[in-house]
């Protein structure tokens, strides 16, 4: 498990806990004060001990009670380490963890409580919230754990390694006894050899050499690269190289001073390991993000279902052909999805783009024409007024794009760009809109400063900013500014 999930995870499991500890606590205070006598009398018929529940209606006005039963219980559990578990330990070492967490917990609570000679705790709650707690952290813990391991290996990190010939074999050994840390390997790059020097058992997993990294990395999918300490002139271009397509580097050796990629320490294997990336990985940051995107699109698609219904019947009465258009975009690393749009050309359109080159107005891989004789009058409307796009909120609810970020362009544009560092506008998310966008959209006539519109926004994400943009998007799509 990469460290920086694996810290996530942790902070994830405690919050958890904690805003369940505190209803299980309250739901077991509320049973015994509304039932515990009830409860009382069917423990004595069924058992035949003569059960005693204390009464607990006294500590309505003692609610700090319940501050101390919760902070004695996840401090338990936080000094003897059971967050730093390993999400992938035996499920009798998680439930014994767990158990011992608790137990001690219920120990620290008895001895503060006789420390400070309150009498008037009431042990049917005490022990009646560890069972109940304790019950919960194990289904919990093993239903998540296992959702996890799924989710891990399901959707593993693919790696690209960067190693001499000669420690290959070893490297690969040491991943494959790391076959549970949610990373694979899926090509390798050898310092300085041919691929016809390795044996031929590795020859399938090599994707090139050295001098070719650039290429093997914009085509390759890849969402890290391991590089080895070798030779620092060429480990300095491996850096440079994946930092302009925003790949991320773990580098297994010494320190070496950053580029604009930010240096950060983690951990693989056990072993320390400087991370070099160009964009924030703090889960926290993009969970925020990823759950604002789904609630704000989820409303702007019921908002504008009557949009959708008149839209769909004006592109019907006025052409013939779907109302939504679908085409392959390229998308977060490199990944390929298909982009929903209300249809605004004539049928057959993409068949004609070859015609029309003459007539671009973009300066790079991009075509762009405010004269494309393919588009239709309402077509000409809806781009306008950016009505097109509302589609792509479906985009957004399924996790293909997001609401800010750089716009996702056609797969055969992509493959067309000459510059490495292009392809760093998919170290993220692709958006519905961006810099771009509110800075003059199709007026601006150069692919590289739109390139760099894109980067300066990765490079100077927040959440503030995404909020920003939203805010500034509203007026330049109500005046139409820079559509075509």
């Amino acid at each position: 498990m990469l460290g920086r999930r694996k810290k996530f995870l942790e902070n994830i499991s405690l919050a958890i806990d904690i805003a369940a500890g505190a209803a299980i606590l309250f739901g077991v205070y509320l049973f015994l004060l509304y039932f515990g006598d009830s409860w009382e009398k069917f423990l004595r018929v069924t058992t035949g001990f003569p059960f005693f529940i204390q009464g607990v209606s006294h500590l309505a006005a003692e609610k700090w009670v319940f501050l101390v039963i919760l902070f004695n219980l996840f401090a338990s559990l936080h000094l003897n380490r059971y967050y730093q578990l390993s999400l992938f330990a035996e499920w009798p070492e998680v439930l014994f963890q767990s158990f011992k967490g608790v137990a001690i917990g219920v120990g620290m609570m008895t001895g503060f409580f006789y420390f400070f000679s309150f009498e008037n705790v009431n042990r049917s709650l005490l022990f009646g919230f560890a069972g109940a707690f304790y019950l919960y952290h194990g289904v919990k813990e093993l239903g998540l754990r296992r959702y996890l391991i799924g989710h891990y290996q399901r959707k593993p990190l693919e790696a690209l390694l960067v190693c001499p010939a000669e420690e290959l074999s070893g490297r690969l050994a040491e991943f494959k006894k790391q076959q549970q840390s949610s990373v694979v390997i899926k090509g390798v790059v050898l310092m300085g050899e041919s691929k016809e020097s390795i044996p031929e058992k590795w020859q399938d997993r090599v994707a090139g050499v050295i001098d070719e990294i650039g290429e093997i990395l914009s085509k390759g999918r890849f969402d890290l690269v391991f590089l080895t300490a070798s030779d620092a002139p060429k480990e300095r271009n491996i850096l440079k190289t994946a930092e302009e397509q925003g790949v991320e580097v773990w580098y297994f050796a010494d320190f070496i001073s950053p580029l604009l990629a930010r240096p950060e320490i983690d951990e693989f294997g056990g072993k320390p390991m400087i991370v070099y990336r160009t964009v924030s990985h703090y889960e926290g940051k993009f969970l925020v993000k990823r759950g604002f995107d789904i609630v704000l699109s989820s409303c702007l698609l019921g908002i504008a279902s009557p949009i959708f219904l008149l839209v769909a019947f004006l592109i019907k009465i006025t052409t013939r052909g779907p109302v939504f258009y679908a085409q392959e975009r390229t998308g977060l690393r490199g990944q390929v999805f298909r982009m929903h749009k209300f249809r605004t050309m004539l049928p057959g359109a993409e068949e004609q783009l070859d015609l029309l080159r003459a007539q671009n107005e973009m300066k790079g891989p991009v075509f762009k024409s405010g004269e494309d004789p393919r588009i239709t009058p309402v077509g000409r409307f809806l781009r306008h007024y950016s009505l097109d796009e509302l589609p792509q909120l479906w985009n957004v609810v399924i996790g293909q794009m997001s609401l800010v970020g750089p716009r996702p362009l056609p797969v055969y544009e992509t493959e067309n760009f000459e510059a490495f560092k292009d392809h760093r506008r998919y170290s993220v998310l692709p958006g519905l809109t961006g810099l771009w966008q509110v800075s003059g959209r199709s007026e601006i006539e150069d692919f590289s400063e739109w390139v760099r519109l894109d980067l300066e926004y990765i490079d100077s994400w927040s959440i503030w900013l995404d909020f920003v943009i939203l805010l500034r998007t509203i007026p330049v799509v109500l005046r139409g500014e820079g559509a075509k």
